[in-house]
């Protein structure tokens, strides 16, 4: 009962504090902060077709900031880079929670240099207006994760995993759960652990405030505003992903590149999980922090 009445009581507070500064920036760009009331479709049959109907969705749905229409629709949209020495192996790289793809336009020409055929993937609720995370479940996450990793297996016969934040929680539960099916993994910023505790009350506070955090859409690669439901489905993926290593270790190669003053994630817990239940020799760990932790050898990524 206890629990109850300071979980309600935590919910007014919230929706009291977001009430006053919604309103006003709801009514500077209303568009913006309602939703399209759908996501993305993403159960093509080839990737080419996967890139074609996702931009012809965000060409209808997306409210476009004024950077230029071809230069917004490039960052958000998925695309696919082609090596010209192909070395057989491909890699899917998965966005964190309010990215878009642009967040690997700096690893993914490198990747492709090395002879890597690299998939960009979006993830449904992204690219369009920040109130489209409202629309998303985690299952559209999870199948649509699932359905790029197929694609990806018609054109290569290895595959890697790759991701940023949330992205690397998805990336996980899907390799643990089909270690056969891949490689390896690329984390980036791993995401298992939140720093908050408040963020496990999201899936609750959603039934009753929409926004976590409301700003003025400024960053047209990414949403600067956060809808309740997306931290909702964030959380889950962080219970999802430490479940499933609870229940067996991580046997592949990975690739986990932490920062120890992350803002977010409880990197703490991160390197914890990374002695623990990541196995594999060939598994390494890049810390960037202040503490001397020792690093086993590179995964043979690169």
């Amino acid at each position: 009962m206890q629990n109850s009445r300071v979980t309600s009581f935590f919910v007014s507070i919230v929706a009291l504090v977001m009430v006053g500064c919604s309103n006003q920036i709801i009514q500077q760009e209303p568009e913006m902060y309602t939703s399209s009331g759908s996501i993305a479709p993403y159960t093509q049959s080839s990737f080419e077709e996967y890139v074609d109907e996702t931009r012809t969705w965000l060409d209808e749905t997306r409210v476009f900031h004024g950077a230029g229409y071809q230069v917004e629709m490039d960052v958000v949209s998925p695309y696919r880079l082609i090596p010209d020495n192909p070395n057989g192996e491909g890699i899917l790289l998965v966005h964190g929670l309010g990215d878009s793809p642009y967040s690997f336009v700096d690893i993914a020409p490198y990747l492709v240099k090395h002879g890597y055929l690299v998939h960009v993937m979006l993830l449904p609720g992204h690219g369009s207006r920040p109130a489209d995370l409202m629309n998303p479940t985690n299952e559209d996450w999870r199948l649509a994760v699932e359905h790029q990793v197929n694609l990806l297996r018609d054109d290569v016969d290895k595959i890697w995993l790759g991701g940023f934040s949330t992205g690397t929680n998805l990336v996980t539960e899907y390799a643990l759960a089909h270690p056969k099916a891949i490689q390896g993994l690329v984390l980036f910023s791993p995401a298992f652990a939140p720093k908050d505790p408040l963020v496990s009350m999201a899936s609750f506070a959603r039934h009753f405030v929409d926004w976590v955090s409301l700003e003025k859409e400024q960053n047209f690669t990414r949403y600067d505003s956060l809808a309740m439901n997306g931290a909702a489905l964030y959380y889950q993926t962080a219970v999802d992903v430490q479940d499933a290593l609870k229940e067996k270790p991580f046997e592949l190669p990975a690739l986990l590149l932490v920062t120890e003053t992350d803002e977010l994630i409880n990197s703490k817990v991160i390197y914890e999980l990374f002695k623990t239940r990541f196995s594999n020799e060939n598994s390494s760990l890049i810390w960037f922090g202040e503490q001397n932790y020792s690093i086993r050898a590179s995964c043979n990524l690169v």
